[in-house]
């Protein structure tokens, strides 16, 4: 089911926060800050941002994009694929949240 109201902010950074928690085993970072990068802080690599796709859509009823992965940006002007930092996964999932 696919949620049809918007989620706050604050929803979302508690639900991306858990999910990466989960994935990487409580290896999170002390503080959590928008700039920090999120493969590099939870000890991650791409391949889980499947996982996490999956988890996030789950528990906030979102549908994200098969073709997409929450972790990495490629919309640049280069197109080049690059991680993106937890403020930037909190902006695309709010972004895909959107009814």
């Amino acid at each position: 089911m696919v949620r049809t109201a918007r989620f706050t902010r604050d929803e979302v950074t508690t639900a991306l926060e858990d999910c990466l928690n989960f994935l990487a085993r409580g290896r999170g970072p002390p503080e959590i800050l928008a700039g920090l990068n999120v493969l590099r802080e939870w000890c991650l690599d791409s391949e889980h941002g499947i996982e996490l796709a999956c988890d996030l859509s789950a528990r906030l009823g979102i549908d994200i994009p098969a073709s997409e992965n929450p972790l990495i940006d490629e919309t640049g002007p280069t197109k080049r694929k690059r991680a993106r930092t937890f403020g930037e996964v909190v902006d695309y999932l709010l972004n895909v949240s959107r009814p």
